[in-house]
This record gives C-alpha cells, sequence and structure tokens, in this order.
C-alpha cells in the first residue's frame, strides 16, 4: 500500500498546472482568463462543427451549473456569444469573438509549451501507463456517481 494519496496528487497537480499555465501565458490580454476558460476556448476553436453547452459539459465532464457559470463569464468578459439556432430557439450556439480568435495562438502556444514540459523526462511506456491508469480512475469515478444517481450507490 502507498502512503501517498491520489486524490492529493490529482489536486496539487491541477494547481501546478493552473500556476504554469498563468506563468506561461503571462497576463495583459490573459489576465481575467481562467484555465478552465483558456481549455474552453481551445476546445471551441478545434471545429468548425455548432458547439454547444452540452459539448462543454460532456467533453469536460462538469455540471450544467458549472458550464453556466463559465460561459456567462466568458460572455461578460467578450470571449464568446451565444446564439439562437434557427431549428431550435432553445439551443443556443456558443460562437467566439474576435477577441477570443486573437488570444487563440497565446493559448495555443501556452498548451503545446505546458505538455512539452510535462512530458520531459518520462519515457513515452510510462506515459501510456499513466493514460491507462487516468482512464481507468475516471471509469471508477463516473461508475460510481452514475450509480449513486440512480440510487444504487
Amino acid at each position: 500500500m502507498c502512503d501517498k494519496r491520489i486524490g492529493t496528487e490529482l489536486g496539487m497537480l491541477g494547481n501546478l498546472l493552473k500556476r504554469q499555465m498563468i506563468c506561461t501565458t503571462g497576463k495583459g490580454e490573459m489576465e481575467n482568463i481562467t484555465g478552465m476558460q483558456s481549455m474552453i476556448l481551445w476546445f471551441l476553436m478545434q471545429t468548425t462543427e455548432p458547439r454547444f453547452q452540452r459539448d462543454v459539459e460532456t467533453q469536460f465532464r462538469i455540471r450544467r451549473s458549472t458550464a453556466t457559470g463559465i460561459l456567462n463569464l466568458m460572455e461578460e468578459h467578450g470571449l464568446l456569444l451565444r446564439e439562437p439556432v434557427e431549428q431550435d430557439r432553445r439551443l443556443k450556439r456558443l460562437v467566439l469573438t474576435d477577441r477570443a480568435k486573437a488570444l487563440y495562438e497565446r493559448i495555443q502556444q501556452a498548451m503545446v509549451q505546458t505538455e512539452a514540459l510535462m512530458e520531459e523526462g518520462i519515457d513515452p511506456e510510462d506515459l501510456a501507463v499513466w493514460f491507462r491508469v487516468c482512464d481507468k480512475i475516471r471509469a471508477n469515478l463516473e461508475n460510481y456517481q452514475r450509480k449513486a444517481s440512480e440510487g444504487q450507490g
């Protein structure tokens, strides 16, 4: 049995990653943009297909209320717009503003640089094992939460 705790390690890594993204992107235009907002901007820029709030919820495994709060802030900061879809006025397509598109290159560079830094000195085989373990941890948590929401937990 290991003395380390998975949750503690993941929490520390998350904090370090957030601080690294701040260091990498710098201040200025990026000052009011959180790490999660950067990741959402990057996600939205990866396709020309329409994206909706539920896509963000699914991609980042966050609750509707969390996604709503983040997207509301992004809208307030002039990073995105919610446009009604003609076929279903209840649906709102997420559209990046020119400001967000202008920041994309900095976000992309920061993500690439941070990924390279995290992978430094790690054998590809070890990295593959790490991703498999992360997938199993994620599945364990998602299965438990699904069962709990169905009253089986």
